[in-house]
């Protein structure tokens, strides 16, 4: 197996690009503990210290600048086949490179030491209170409980880091899929001005943040708020079974546009806590963009096929789900009673849509 630097170059090089300065210490940092382990290499064979050079190419790599390239690489025909993406996942894909994440396995002993709970009191002009708008959907999401086409959230922001000094972030939300009966790591993207990062880089990131997650933590870590109302679902049954889900905004509208009805945050600007706010132009994410051409088979395919042998080498994977959240305008549903100051002028209920469904052949 390739070790880190040796990987990186080798998809810089597919895509006709140099690797900048310091770019592999900035994108592959190490942990505290790596750092020792690589320092004590006298007490270690070379196919140990090569399994954490594996380990962090693995972990890191979705942040990479150039898995949230567009377009197509320089001086080749404008081609799918030739779109960055595409060639990235193909290189992925014909060097074994993905066998990488293989190595990958959870460090946190204890992943919902948050107590996060959707009983607790919030405020909605705190809630508001931030610039990072991504983290208060997945709150509101996690507060309205149950969405309908997504499953049963039962935790947001879960982290997956043993250390502080780990690279690892933490998965946007956890649910459960009632209808599938698996566990749903789900990468949440939302832009109030739309999202532009690469359904290649959302299936990497959630792809990497599964290997990192201990499901069996869900099961044992009894006084959870959430995972207490998990256990009192009708259908839910403690699995090791699990989906990656993608989940987006269509897209962001202006005010002219229809946003009122459509958008999925009104009331994003923190001075502003009483008026609804909306972009001065209509936007599409590049996540619904690139996920209709995903659907189209003639489209894609490199990235179709990855997300294939991402399944294939995970045999507790059963899926990977491409879904778009809507604002549930029409909703009778009850608002979250323990958000003061909830309004449904401006505050959103939540209903979402599988564009597209990619099982596993096991």
């Amino acid at each position: 197996m390739l070790d880190c630097k040796e990987a990186y170059e080798l998809i810089c090089k597919a895509i006709d690009r140099e690797v900048k300065f310091n770019e592999l210490e900035t994108i592959f940092s190490q942990n505290k503990t790596d750092k020792k382990n690589n320092n004590e290499k006298t007490k270690k064979v070379k196919q140990e210290d090569n399994y954490i050079e594996v380990k962090r190419f693995a972990a890191n790599f979705y942040k990479a600048p150039i898995v949230n390239y567009k377009g197509y690489v320089k001086g080749a025909i404008q081609e799918d086949k030739n779109r960055y993406s595409e060639v990235i996942s193909s290189t992925l894909l014909s060097k074994n490179l993905l066998q990488s994440w293989k190595e990958l396995a959870p460090v946190r002993p204890n992943h919902f030491d948050t107590a996060h709970t959707p009983s607790e009191k919030v405020e909605m002009e705190k809630l508001q209170g931030t610039n990072r708008k991504e983290e208060i959907l997945a709150k509101l999401l996690f507060y309205q409980r149950e969405v309908a086409g997504l499953g049963y959230i039962f935790d947001y922001q879960t982290p997956l880091k043993e250390t502080q000094d780990d690279s690892y972030g933490k998965i946007d939300l956890l649910g459960y899929n009632t209808d599938d009966k698996c566990y749903s790591v789900i990468e949440l993207k939302y832009r109030p001005s739309g999202s532009d990062e690469t359904l290649l880089r959302c299936i990497l990131e959630a792809y990497t943040y599964y290997k990192l997650l201990d499901l069996n933590q869900i099961k044992s870590d009894v006084g959870h708020g959430g995972i207490k109302n998990l256990k009192e679902l009708p259908k839910y049954k403690h699995t090791d079974k699990a989906e990656l889900v993608i989940l987006f905004d269509e897209k962001s509208c202006k005010a002219d546009d229809g946003g009122a009805e459509t958008n999925l945050m009104l009331r994003i600007v923190p001075k502003k806590v009483n008026e609804a706010n909306y972009p001065s132009n209509t936007v599409e994410s590049q996540q619904h963009k690139e996920c209709k051409e995903l659907i189209d088979s003639s489209k894609r395919k490199a990235l179709r096929t990855l997300c294939e042998e991402i399944l294939a080498q995970e045999p507790n994977l059963k899926q990977i789900r491409f879904v778009v959240l809507r604002a549930d305008t029409d909703s009778k549903v009850p608002y979250p009673t323990n958000i003061k100051g909830w309004s449904r002028k401006l505050d959103r209920l939540y209903r979402a849509e599988t564009l597209l469904t990619i099982p596993s052949k096991r």
